[in-house]
């Protein structure tokens, strides 16, 4: 996991946690945060990571991230 995923991991962590909070500041924040290391994620990025970060399934991509997926495993999903 490169520096920019466990930078983006944490992120995630902390949207979660402000969003079951609902703390609308901090939501705000961590997903700005999101955002930019998305722009900073390098080409060769996990396309399942890119995947679900491109369709907010935000949940989803920390799993990802958690769960160490092969970096070859490609959407199925025909979208």
């Amino acid at each position: 996991m490169t520096n920019v995923e466990q930078e983006l991991r944490g992120a995630l962590i902390q949207f979660m946690q402000t969003t079951s909070q609902r703390q609308p500041e901090q939501i705000s924040e961590a997903l700005n945060r999101i955002l930019q290391l998305e722009q900073q994620l390098s080409p060769d990025a996990p396309p399942m990571l890119r995947h679900y970060l491109e369709r907010r399934s935000y949940q989803k991509a920390l799993d990802f991230l958690n769960a160490g997926r092969p970096e070859t495993e490609t959407p199925q999903c025909g979208h």
